[in-house]
């Protein structure tokens, strides 16, 4: 995998930086055998060693970057003809960069004239600079090269215009650099050089080092390769109720792997707008300075702070939600509170939490709340305008679930939606309709306009028939005969009993009215369905037939009509 390319990346840079520093120590060691060298020349012999396991540090990021021979180790993204071509590359930078770093104390050591040393920084600086051209040179004969060659479509792919800008500016340093110190410019030119060399190590560097943390907290913390997804056979019981916890994994992966390319990120800065300094230990010196962090204005940003607020907030998400879950499985189920009460207890208490976890962040950062006391301030006034519905929304959610005008389970109707309320969320609560679709409708809206709840009070269901007989038809005993199939339906209620009233007489015939009970309203119109149906059949049975409507019926003329004189 990845993670296996990365570690032998980072093993081919720490060998050659181990072997440069221990031939150093080695040197060091056999210099000092037989007698100590004099206290001016321990200081100069410890910056050379420190130079040199530079320059082994130097020849491994090249070597680990290009990787030559095992192109399919190779996270760069390069052509193999090109890191072919720029294997010299490596190696001849880390010697002019430590002849660099080396010169500068053997000179002040030797006390050597200013001409010298600014003669010796220019041959170096000159040195570098051609080698840097050289290389941006091959680079770009050999993708010209390689794209008159049929087939290298795939192997070259168009540079992004990112790129294309970074090569751009590499040739334009290049340029100016060479040209400053033929006019001699020399610290000019050596300054635009060291800082190219400087940004090209740092650069591979960071690469590498946000590789590795991608990769590292990609590879331990996401789940098997068959652990989730479409489960066949037998396992797929087994397999599935641990999806949660792999999902948990897999984001936890995700989160840690950015914050550990963002501080990669911020550590490059930082290195990138340092100058090209002595040697390596001042950048250790500079490193160890790191702590204090970097001040904007008044507030000062420290790295530790940085870190030690993100495992705050993170610990602190990690213990709401397990207290949440605890309230919401375990807790409040033995409780009187409806489902409804329950589910908004445990989300207040999730945003309460993570709420106090952002606020603990921040003053671990040292932004304590009264240093944000104007943000506090315009959020209020972005609240009276632009989240006025918002709160709204969320206020009459507070309202309903304190005076339960509707609860989770009621069979509720509202400008035309009707149907079971399912959730009632913050802003808005969802509510089922009878073909299984989900109406989002805002907590203002059972507010502030008038909503029928048909399982508030009473749950009772009411089932209601109007059978229209003829005159003729005895109204006792359609009355007895009704009456007589409603108590014998199992999901009648006996208690209020079933009625039969006869609502209106008229020229056409009779209208009897018939009322039962039934135990909640979603069975009314299964019930009220099965009543018409044995009504129906018991009164054909009974030789009582139901009033026919009115019919019109046309005949056609057998003469035609005279028609109408002229006038």
């Amino acid at each position: 995998g990845r993670l296996r390319r990365s570690l032998h990346a980072w093993t081919r840079v720490l060998l050659p930086t181990a072997t440069a520093g221990l031939m150093a120590e080695a040197a060091y060691l056999g210099l000092v055998w037989v007698a100590p060298l004099p206290e001016a020349l321990a200081p100069l012999m410890s910056r050379l060693a420190g130079v040199i396991c530079f320059g082994g540090y130097v020849v491994g990021l090249g070597h680990a970057l290009l990787l030559p021979a095992r192109p399919s180790w190779r996270l760069l993204p390069l052509p193999d003809v090109l890191a072919l071509r720029l294997r010299w590359l490596p190696p001849l930078l880390a010697l002019l960069m430590v002849l660099t770093w080396a010169l500068i104390p053997l000179t002040a050591q030797i006390n050597a004239s200013l001409v010298t040393t600014v003669a010796l920084d220019c041959i170096v600086a000159l040195a570098m600079a051609l080698a840097m051209g050289l290389g941006l040179l091959q680079s770009n004969l050999a993708r010209r090269k390689a794209l008159r060659e049929p087939g290298s479509a795939a192997a070259w792919p168009p540079s992004p215009l990112w790129l294309t800008s970074v090569i751009g500016l590499a040739w334009l340093g290049a340029a100016v650099s060479f040209l400053a110190l033929l006019l001699g410019y020399v610290a000019l030119g050596s300054f635009l050089v060291h800082q190219m060399a400087w940004m090209t190590i740092v650069l591979g560097s960071a690469y590498l080092l946000a590789v590795l943390v991608d990769d590292g907290f990609t590879t331990l913390l996401s789940p098997p390769a068959g652990a989730v997804g479409p489960a066949e056979g037998a396992g797929a019981a087994a397999e599935q109720p641990a999806s949660p916890f792999f999902k948990v994994r897999r984001q936890a992966a995700v989160l840690l792997s950015g914050v550990g390319r963002l501080l990669v990120v911020v550590l490059t800065l930082m290195l990138l707008l340092a100058p090209f300094g002595e040697g390596p230990s001042e950048l250790f010196q500079r490193a160890d300075k790191l702590h204090q962090g970097v001040s904007i204005g008044e507030f000062q940003i420290r790295p530790m702070s940085v870190l030690q607020a993100l495992v705050v907030i993170g610990l602190c998400l990690v213990v709401v939600r397990i207290v949440r879950r605890w309230l919401k499985e375990d807790y409040l189920p033995t409780t009187s509170l409806d489902t409804g009460m329950q589910a908004w207890t445990a989300t207040l208490f999730a945003y309460a939490g993570n709420l106090l976890a952002l606020s603990l962040g921040l003053a671990a950062v040292g932004i304590g709340l009264e240093r944000i006391a104007w943000v506090a301030s315009a959020l209020s006034v972005g609240i009276g305008f632009g989240l006025q519905a918002v709160v709204q929304n969320f206020v009459s959610g507070l309202i309903m679930l304190a005076e339960k005008p509707v609860k989770v389970g009621d069979w509720v109707s509202l400008g035309g939606i009707e149907g079971d309320i399912r959730r009632i969320n913050v802003r808005a609560t969802e509510i089922q309709m009878g073909d299984r679709s989900t109406v989002i409708v805002p907590n203002s809206e059972f507010i502030t306009k008038t909503v029928r709840n048909v399982t508030h009070a009473n749950p009772l269901g009411l089932v209601k028939i109007l059978l229209p007989v003829p005159l003729a038809a005895d109204a006792d005993q359609v009355r007895c005969l009704v009456l007589k199939i409603f108590e014998a339906h199992a999901d009648v209620l006996k208690a209020p009993e079933p009625g039969v009233q006869l609502d209106s007489i008229d020229s056409a015939g009779m209208v009897f009215n018939a009322t039962a009970f039934v135990n909640s309203p979603r069975m009314a119109y299964g019930v009220r369905s099965a009543l018409m149906f044995d009504v129906l059949r018991g009164l054909r049975e009974a030789g009582i037939s139901l009033v026919k409507p009115d019919g019109l019926v046309l005949r056609e003329a057998t003469e035609r009509a005279p028609e109408p004189p002229a006038p």
